[in-house]
């Protein structure tokens, strides 16, 4: 039985650790070469494929132009241009809407907005140029549905994700390349929930419809659908992985 994604070559961003991670394997799992962009690669150090996939690991700060300039020029250059791409890299810091320090504003647009578009800048004009068909993959949040205090900053960012994703699946759809947005909820374990408590992770779930966290692989095997020619006239969608979370009315 041919797998989903034999054939592809896809880039994972932030897919050294947590949902990024399960991404990745869920990727080479159905056949595809995978690059995995992360500012901190050593948890896949020690990682090689059972299968012979490719299999490249960059330590790219996306929040760094040049070294997202860098790191894409290096990978095409060995690895070719992907035809998959998942944005999943992005980080969480408190901020408030009257937080005077415009460091932390500043720092989380840079990684999850700036970095994003300007890394989708250089797969998608490298797509156009070879006429290749693709698909664009954004891991945005539950935050895109439920306002979260002190979240200012990172809610604006996942926001403005579904803005893009939804403007790339129009204007690239003419030429064969989706854009997709998949949503998750409350994943355990990630790089945020791992230092939750089995107590406290337990008190999360019992609000979830679905009565359980979600896992990193739920997640992923979603994104290994949607980057599929099977999902091949799902465009400019947004998908909640959330067991139910962000359908709740919590006045009833």
């Amino acid at each position: 039985m041919s797998k989903l994604l034999e054939g592809k070559h896809a880039l994972v961003t932030g897919g050294a650790s947590g949902i990024g991670q399960a991404i990745a394997f869920a990727m080479l799992e159905q056949g595809a070469d995978v690059a995995v962009f992360d500012r901190d690669i050593s948890p896949l150090f020690d990682y090689k494929p059972a299968d012979e996939h490719c299999w490249l690991l960059r330590q790219v700060d996306l929040s760094d132009q040049y070294s997202v300039g860098h790191g894409v020029a290096e990978m095409v250059g060995t690895f070719g241009c992907p035809d998959v791409l998942v944005n999943n890299a992005g980080i969480d810091q408190v901020y408030a809407w009257d937080d005077k320090d415009d460091a932390v504003w500043n720092n989380v647009m840079e990684t999850n907005l700036h970095g994003t578009m300007r890394l989708t800048q250089g797969i998608v004009k490298r797509l156009l140029q070879n006429k290749m068909q693709g698909s664009i993959v954004f891991v945005t949040s539950v935050h895109t549905a439920l306002a979260f205090p002190g979240g200012a900053a990172y809610d604006a960012s996942k926001h403005a994700l579904v803005g893009l994703m939804r403007n790339l699946a129009l204007e690239l759809g003419p030429h064969g390349i989706r854009a997709n947005a998949v949503a998750p909820g409350f994943i355990f374990p990630t790089g945020i929930t791992g230092k939750l408590s089995e107590e406290e992770v337990q008190s999360f779930a019992a609000r979830i419809p679905s009565r359980r966290p979600g896992t990193p692989e739920d997640v992923a095997e979603l994104v290994a659908f949607l980057a599929s020619d099977k999902a091949s006239y799902i465009n400019g969608a947004e998908i909640r992985v959330d067991g139910g979370l962000s359908i709740q009315n919590h006045l009833f």
